[in-house]
């Protein structure tokens, strides 16, 4: 792995956050030694070069993008956007795309190349699915990786006696399912609907991976007093959400996502059968 653009304190810092991470959450024994991890002032430009030769995976945001090669032993990049990242937010940016890219390897090891996807295979090989639970693992495992780093920069390098971390205020990004709650709410038919339910189970991907760092069992509720459990129960039915959030929670690495899949599929089909009710009672 090279680090390009980073100062040896980052890259000191870095290293250290990846001791955070277990060797099930990102097999480094399966990844090649020439990723590149660079950090770019002309991340739009250089995302917009790529374009051409990678197509979208599902996977892009604006802090940083992964060139994934699909090819045997291909090197693979990640490019960090310096005008996005802030403090130690380098450090969630960089384990995100670690996370993701360790994930792919394995995807694509028993599913072929992701970019000749046709929507129906992405459809048979749970695609979709995937790129929710690797949305969740990814902020799961960055949250903690940047959490416990951001603890050691404010309280020194020795762990907690007790071995248990103390956080004084956390607070929760649920802004995105808020809007995506909105969408949802004003979209005008079914169609319409189904096709904004994906950008919800993005956001709640997002919100409930951060969630899961902070805890074991899926509660929400317990831990978020601004959980919008109303609203989620109106959109898509509060148990069908917390059955979503168990699947992913349960699938702490790719074997066991393999074993999960199914059921966060059931958990998104029933909530498309509880939209199609909602439309069904208006017309």
């Amino acid at each position: 792995m090279e680090i390009i653009n980073f100062s040896t304190i980052e890259k000191g810092l870095f290293t250290k956050s990846l001791t955070f991470i277990n060797n099930k959450e990102v097999d480094f024994g399966q990844l090649p030694a020439s990723i590149l991890i660079v950090k770019t002032d002309n991340f739009i430009d250089e995302c917009d070069e790529l374009a051409p030769y990678y197509s979208s995976i599902g996977l892009e945001n604006n802090n940083a993008r992964l060139v994934f090669n699909p090819g045997r032993g291909g090197g693979h990049k990640i490019l960090i956007n310096q005008q996005a990242i802030r403090g130690l937010s380098y450090i969630h940016a960089m384990v995100t795309e670690l996370v993701h890219l360790s994930n792919l390897v394995q995807y694509s090891g028993d599913h072929g190349n992701i970019y000749r996807f046709t929507p129906d295979k992405g459809i048979a090989q749970y695609y979709y699915e995937f790129l929710l639970w690797t949305k969740f693992q990814a902020m799961r495992v960055a949250t903690r990786a940047h959490a416990l780093m951001s603890w050691h920069e404010v309280n020194g390098a020795e762990p907690p006696a007790d071995g248990r971390y103390q956080f004084a205020q956390v607070n929760f990004p649920g802004e995105g399912v808020g809007a995506a709650l909105e969408q949802l709410r004003n979209a005008e038919d079914i169609v319409v609907w189904r096709e904004m339910l994906w950008g919800l189970l993005e956001a709640l991907s997002f919100y409930l991976g951060t969630l899961s760092f902070y805890q074991q069992v899926p509660r929400p509720q317990e831990l978020d007093d601004r959980f919008p459990a109303a609203a989620l129960e109106e959109m898509i039915g509060l148990d069908n959400c917390l059955a979503f959030y168990e699947a992913l929670q349960r699938a702490t690495d790719y074997p066991a996502w393999l074993e999960q899949r199914q059921n966060i599929r059931k958990a998104i089909v029933t909530m498309q059968e509880q939209g199609k009710k909602r439309y069904e009672a208006v017309s």
